[in-house]
């Protein structure tokens, strides 16, 4: 059977071949019944083509070619993308046009990328079980975020399923040799806040002014893909975790929440650290999290991100999502545009850091440095790393943006000598900086803002962060900081002034 909750909590037998890759393991989470309660019928979804233009084949590169010149006994993951993919854009302006409110939007959009998912990989299905029974596919995963099967098998098994019409492209898999840049965080952090502590950022970015007026985060789900989160720890215990829906393992199958390097329990702390006893990093105490591990041990990888980004659209549906992570098979990768724009189109907020490859300019990385999402083709959001003395972080990657992205950094946030959670115990600590601790506390401040204001749409949200950031020198959006400073006090200002104005 394709895609049945008993298939997919099978142990996979083809992970034992791939731990040269990173040991990717899937055990999937079952995804909760289809919801349709939306306007738009199976008939009237907006749809694009899922064919690129300038290919020749539906292969990418020379993966073709490997395939026919493969043996019987090679094994190969392949990514399957379909013809019909929802036209996001169109579907975005049918729902503003109607003036529904943010909840309905996203289930509007969640419906309409199963529905077509559902209808064109309904088709499929009994070659893919013939494929599975005579052993020439051994695993299939469909998701909905992209009309899209993820696929483990023989090189004849993937050639035959590339045959049907219903396929546009085949990609391979791939995954960093290597373990990506992110925030510096070691695997024993050299220095530690000690026994108490405040974060310098809470003062620095008026998180403290709006926790006196009552926002902590309450009611918002805050998420993140990284390496994992450790639930045991002060930070993030207390069932602040969404439940049975607050947690994705793809690579090992973990029901309790764990972290396979240190740096998601580190940046997710920034964003919802509870601030037990005197320990206070957190930008919104009060939200709730979930987490994805896509980034097993700090390794990139397109299956691994396919399947946490589906998990945190359909299952997860956080209100505010941190991606403290990069695509570095090269610097403008667009692998992961349509993800972003699917969460955008679902109302959620995406943040990622900037890099930590300065001071030299031009130095971004993907996906933050990339335009072309939803819902104007416009810039990622992305954060640079500030210094306690209000200058850009020296590690913090400088624009211009390699990749034509004319807002890249959105803004900065703090982003050095922070403390964080430590995923070696329940209160362990370091002290540490870089961009992607900078990116967590700019998911908190998201989730303080949406307590005040739960209908602030993604753009919306972005605009107000940047009108109100505090300038940095040199005047004016700069490279370094972009509109400068996060600044939650003026940025709660402007939210409210807008909702006033608003028809």
């Amino acid at each position: 059977m394709v895609g049945t909750c008993a298939a997919r909590r099978r142990t996979i037998s083809w992970i034992a071949r791939l731990v040269s890759l990173a040991a990717l393991a899937v055990q999937p989470a079952c995804v909760p019944a289809r919801m349709h309660p939306n306007p738009t019928s199976r008939e009237d979804l907006p749809l694009r083509s899922g064919t690129p233009s300038g290919f020749g084949s539906k292969f990418e590169g020379n993966f073709e070619a490997e395939l026919r010149a493969a043996g019987p006994a090679d094994r190969f993951r392949a990514i399957v993308d379909l013809t019909e993919q929802v036209d996001l854009e169109a579907l975005g302006r049918r729902l503003r046009s109607e003036r529904r409110g943010k909840s309905y939007r996203r289930r509007a959009v969640i419906g309409a990328l199963e529905r077509v998912a559902d209808r064109q990989q309904a088709r499929l299905r009994p070659l893919l079980e013939r494929l599975q029974r005579s052993g020439r596919l051994d695993y299939v995963r469909p998701v909905a975020i992209v009309n899209r099967l993820v696929v483990e098998g023989t090189a004849a098994g993937i050639l035959e399923l590339a045959q049907r019409p219903e396929v546009a492209f085949v990609l391979r898999e791939w995954t960093s040799d290597r373990p990506a840049k992110r925030a510096q965080l070691e695997t024993r952090p050299a220095r530690t806040p000690g026994e108490r502590f405040r974060s310098w950022a809470i003062e620095q970015t008026g998180a403290d002014r709006l926790w006196a007026a009552g926002l902590t985060g309450r009611g918002v789900l805050v998420a993140t893909i990284d390496t994992g989160a450790a639930g045991e720890h002060e930070q993030l215990r207390e069932g602040r975790i969404r439940g049975s829906r607050g947690w994705l393992d793809p690579v090992e199958g973990a029901t309790a929440p764990y972290d396979s390097d240190t740096h998601g329990t580190g940046v997710l702390s920034q964003a919802v650290g509870a601030n037990p006893r005197g320990r206070v990093l957190g930008i919104a105490p009060g939200a709730r999290w979930a987490a994805a591990l896509g980034n097993y041990r700090n390794r990139y990888s397109r299956v691994r991100m396919t399947i946490a980004a589906d998990w945190i659209l359909r299952v997860a549906r956080p209100d505010v999502l941190v991606n403290a992570w990069s695509n570095n098979e090269s610097p403008c990768a667009d692998f992961d545009l349509p993800f972003i724009s699917a969460w955008k189109a679902a109302e959620i907020f995406v943040v990622y850091p900037a890099g930590n490859g300065g001071p030299r300019s031009g130095t971004g990385e993907a996906p933050a440095q990339l335009a072309g999402v939803f819902p104007d083709r416009g810039p990622v959001f992305s954060v640079a790393g500030l210094e306690r003395w209000n200058e850009a972080a020296r590690d913090s990657s400088r624009g211009p943006s390699a990749c034509g992205s004319p807002g890249f950094p959105a803004i900065a946030a703090p982003g050095s000598d922070l403390p964080f959670a430590f995923p070696a115990g329940a209160d362990s600590y370091g002290l540490g900086g870089g961009t992607s601790l900078a990116a967590g506390l700019v998911g908190g401040a998201a989730a303080l803002l949406l307590e005040a204001d739960p209908e602030l749409s993604p753009d919306e949200l972005e605009r107000a962060l940047a009108d109100s950031a505090r300038d940095i020198p040199p005047p004016g959006r700069d490279d370094a900081t972009g509109a400068g400073a996060l600044d939650l006090v003026a940025a709660l200002d402007l939210v409210r002034a807008r909702r006033r104005e608003a028809p």
